[in-house]
């Protein structure tokens, strides 16, 4: 199986201050040990990077973030090419999402599989589209 997973609930398993800490945490380990294949869009590294960065204030702890996701290789990075930036701009204006969250739904939407994600607007609106739902 195949999932989309949305930098929220990646940032939230990292940051133990964070409400869905445990409930994150524990989707991805499950998630991993039942051989579930991680994707997300390219451009996870940044929302991931700027999420860390912004909240701890430490520039540095956020690279190495981004580094350690790179290096383990679990998550499946998808780059933006033509298809996916038209269609995810496609998705955000019929559905009314974000740019970078219409994106995950076009990568959803692409590989038939499902989203995961921690941001509600984006989970009730990309229902639309594909299956989503919380850690």
């Amino acid at each position: 199986m195949t999932v989309v997973l949305d930098a929220s609930v990646y940032v939230a398993m990292l940051k133990q201050e964070e409400p869905n800490h445990v409930a994150s945490q524990k989707w991805y380990n499950d998630a991993l040990a039942s051989g579930t294949s991680l994707v997300a869009p390219l451009p996870f590294l940044a929302e991931v990077a700027g999420a860390i960065s912004r909240s701890t204030g430490d520039t540095q702890l956020a690279e190495a973030v981004i580094v350690q996701i790179q290096s383990l290789g679990v998550i499946e990075l998808i780059p933006v090419n033509d298809f996916l930036g038209v269609r995810a701009a496609e998705i955000a204006a019929k559905h009314r999402l974000r740019g970078c969250d219409a994106l995950y739904v076009a990568v959803a939407e692409q590989l038939g599989a499902a989203l995961v994600s921690l941001d509600q607007e984006q989970l009730a609106r990309a229902t639309a589209v594909i299956p989503t739902h919380s850690p």
